[in-house]
């Protein structure tokens, strides 16, 4: 689902993962698990993740689609463990004051996963982050 914000563009996405929130909460703070699913495409990689998981904190992801790397980083704005992550979002096709919320609700044995990311330059950088969100949730549910 994607959804246009009165003054910036904004996306919203929704997976169903199989795993409860406290372990879906977790693997967005793990170094080693982050490698397994924070690429944008399939068969790419992620040879660098950092995280100081605290607010405050910053962490660093170099994802690699095959032929470049793409340095992504950030600051962690608000953790409320398994049910609310929030985080900056800079990369090079990013804007200055992007922000991620991911929201996490119980659902049966797992958990249902929104992410929300705000402000973007255009529609066509959004777009693209929907194809690079869409692939990393995929690789999350399988990686759980």
């Amino acid at each position: 689902m994607t959804q246009i914000a009165t003054a910036e563009l904004s996306l919203t996405l929704d997976q169903l993962l199989p795993a409860p929130p406290a372990r879906v909460y977790d693997a967005w703070l793990d170094p080693g698990f982050l490698a397994r699913f924070m690429s944008p495409c399939a068969g790419g990689s992620v040879p660098e993740a950092s995280v100081d998981a605290r607010v405050g904190g910053a962490y660093r992801i170099v994802m690699n689609d095959g032929s470049r790397d793409i340095p992504h980083h950030g600051t962690y704005l608000e953790m409320q463990r398994p049910h609310r992550l929030r985080f900056t979002w800079q990369s090079p096709h990013s804007v200055e004051g992007s922000v991620v919320t991911l929201t996490l609700t119980p659902e049966g044995e797992g958990t249902r996963l929104v992410l929300r990311q705000d402000r973007f330059a255009h529609e066509g950088a959004r777009d693209g982050h929907i194809k690079g969100w869409t692939s990393i949730l995929n690789q999350l549910a399988q990686a759980l």
